[in-house]
């Protein structure tokens, strides 16, 4: 099982790529759907769509740092997190792993039910560190959104990981 450091800049957290890739799909359909080919919201959705056929063992080219790079792909990424946070907040607790194995991915089968919760920690990571609140470099595995024990916050108390 590999690993990614997604991150901008210097900044970012290391993730397993089996839930980075299972992100990257759903994140790709809430991309604004294209109006031609070639935009850029086409270019992101594709890149989020080949980073999540399962690979690239230990190094998943999740492309946030161009996606970001411009005020539009700054806009459609936080709007794509956004809409996908919302969906996944009114979602059955546990996604079946029967549902997940029919999405096209080439690297395995997920032999086990996904917790909805792990989706939702990684998008609220990515806002985090679109926002520079979440991220350190890469010789920090203390945060790996996703990858844990669900967290049980104190009102108000910001997510573990976040500055």
């Amino acid at each position: 099982m590999g690993t990614t450091f997604a991150g901008i800049g210097d900044r970012g957290f290391w993730m397993r790529d089996s839930i980075l890739e299972l992100w990257l799909r759903f994140l790709a359909l809430h991309v604004e759907d294209p109006v031609e080919s070639g935009s850029l919201a086409a270019s992101i959705r594709d890149q989020w769509l080949l980073a999540s056929r399962g690979f690239f063992t230990g190094c998943v080219p999740e492309g946030l740092e161009e996606a970001v790079a411009t005020p539009e792909g700054d806009k459609l990424v936080r709007g794509a997190i956004v809409s996908l946070l919302e969906t996944l907040r009114s979602a059955p607790p546990h996604l079946s792993k029967g549902v997940l194995n029919l999405m096209g991915f080439t690297g395995g089968a997920f032999n086990a039910d996904i917790e909805t919760w792990r989706l939702v920690e990684i998008g609220e990571a990515y806002l985090g560190l679109l926002d520079g609140k979440v991220g350190a470099g890469p010789s920090d595995t203390s945060f790996m959104p996703g990858c844990g024990q669900q967290r049980q916050a104190e009102p108000g108390a910001a997510p573990a990981g976040w500055a």
